[in-house]
């Protein structure tokens, strides 16, 4: 693994997950692990050819990461390659943070955290000329926290009209706990529910 400098706003959602990067509410979602070596070389062959035969993940055995390399060579070779299709999540709002990878990360996010503290003062100083987030709900200042992003981003994926502010942090990762293996996503409405048993 390489230390990456200057990720603000890189949402690499496994990486959010480690803690490795912190998601400020929005940024360029990559789906390489752009943290290895490989990771960035299949980032630039994509970027380059706009092919895709899969992604690196942080978690990519050396097996995967073979067999990778080897469609790259087949393709160089002027092969023909079979292109990986990426799941589609039909009817959703934000295509980009609608795989379950992301509604972990995006859960994980709302922990607490000094870095994300920091990113919050900064904003609130630099755009706002504050020193802490006012009182009154509804101030535009609110966007300086990651959080009201990731509240706003929960609440789309799981069918929320409102926001339901007893869905804290604490509430996120026990439904996490208690349902991750059991989401489903309905085509139909864009959203994720819990499979009927």
């Amino acid at each position: 693994m390489t230390k990456l400098k200057g990720t603000s706003r890189l949402i690499i959602w496994e990486r959010i997950t480690t803690g490795d990067i912190i998601f400020e509410g929005k940024g360029l979602v990559m789906d390489n692990d752009l943290f290895t070596v490989a990771g960035r070389a299949n980032q630039i062959l994509q970027s380059l050819t706009k092919k895709n035969f899969g992604v690196v993940t942080l978690h990519a055995t050396d097996k995967e990461l073979e067999s990778l390399k080897n469609k790259w060579l087949d393709f160089l070779s002027e092969k023909p390659i079979a292109e990986v299709t990426p799941k589609a999540y039909q009817n959703a709002k934000i295509p980009e943070i609608s795989s379950l990878t992301a509604v972990e990360a995006l859960i994980v996010s709302l922990k607490e955290n000094n870095a994300k503290n920091e990113i919050t003062k900064k904003c609130l100083k630099s755009v706002y000329n504050l020193d802490e987030m006012p009182k009154e709900k509804g101030s535009s200042a609110s966007y300086c926290n990651p959080d009201t992003y990731t509240y706003g981003y929960l609440g789309m994926l799981f069918g929320d009209d409102k926001q339901d502010e007893t869905k804290d942090a604490k509430w996120w990762q026990k439904f996490w706990n208690e349902n991750k293996n059991s989401l489903e996503w309905n085509s139909e409405k864009g959203i994720y529910e819990i499979k009927k048993k």
